[in-house]
């Protein structure tokens, strides 16, 4: 055997001993920490519509759980978790009950999922709605999380009160290309890519501190946004749409085509980027604030 085979041989079988030793490490993960205001419910996995058997654990926080007043429940993007939201939920808190879920696949709540739309999650919250006793509750949807307020509202109607779109992406001809067949295609490559990082590279759990993860690119690679635009032009309730004039991620356009659509909507514009929702919330409390408080 040659000296060049020999020493790629060598090099091979480290990498190998490496890769088994970081897939061993990952698999013998501990449970994730929860700081004590965060509370668990085990909800029913679901998977396209269908509930299966087993269930998960789906973390949130709760700001008077006692309280029998019409809650807000605050939903946060992907990446993200809601720790992201905590400044707005901080400055709800003295006037409403805010209860601030990690959405199933991130954060403190269970990331083993079959399916990770935004749509599944809007299952996941109707089911945490049901382990707390509310029968109707105020959705503020950040980024993602109006993909997951709007198919609340056409999953269960009654339990919607009110519908907050912060930053929110909803009709699919405003995200990427435009086009769902393109899109799709853009996020099966970033979901093979994140895979075969996490999978194929030694990374001894590093990969868990970066925030693009192989559960936020399913997110995208699993939702399907051609619905909302039914969904937002059925939509009966009220409705506050908030944006910032220099959102590069979802344009100020997208948010004008949703007030279209929902002709009843009320719509703030701000000077402010995608991020505003957790770097300057208090720049939106007081329309904010009306609206909500406005809802019975």
């Amino acid at each position: 055997m040659s000296l060049k085979k020999s020493v790629r041989l060598q090099i091979a079988g480290a990498y190998l001993v490496l890769l088994i030793a970081s897939h061993v490490v990952e698999s013998t993960r501990a449970e994730p920490v929860r700081s004590p205001e965060i509370r668990t419910a085990s909800i029913r996995a679901v998977d396209h519509e269908q509930y299966q058997s087993r269930t998960i654990l789906l973390a949130y926080r709760d700001s008077a759980p006692e309280s029998t007043q019409l809650p807000v429940v605050l939903v946060h993007g992907s990446p993200g978790s809601g720790e992201v939201l905590e400044k707005l939920a901080s400055l709800l808190t003295p006037r409403f009950r805010v209860i601030v879920p990690d959405l199933p696949g991130s954060g403190a709540s269970e990331h083993d999922l079959p399916d990770y739309s935004f749509r599944a999650h809007g299952e996941y919250l109707v089911e945490l709605l049901d382990a707390l006793h509310v029968d109707r509750a105020q959705f503020v949807g950040f980024s993602m999380g109006g993909g997951v307020v709007l198919s609340i509202s056409d999953l269960a109607p009654q339990r919607v009160a009110s519908i907050v779109m912060l930053s929110a992406i909803g009709v699919q001809e405003h995200e990427l290309t435009g086009g769902y067949r393109v899109n799709h295609l853009l996020h099966g490559a970033q979901l093979a890519l994140l895979w075969t990082l996490k999978n194929g590279f030694p990374h001894f759990r590093l990969f868990r501190s970066v925030p693009l993860t192989v559960e936020y690119a399913r997110n995208f690679y699993d939702s399907d946004q051609r619905p909302l635009r039914t969904i937002l032009a059925q939509y009966r309730g009220p409705m506050l749409i908030i944006h910032g004039t220099r959102d590069r991620n979802v344009p100020i356009a997208a948010a004008l085509e949703h007030h279209e659509l929902v002709p009843q909507s009320q719509i703030v514009e701000l000077d402010d980027n995608h991020f505003m929702a957790f770097m300057h919330p208090s720049e939106f409390l007081d329309p904010l604030v009306h609206f909500l408080s406005s809802v019975r």
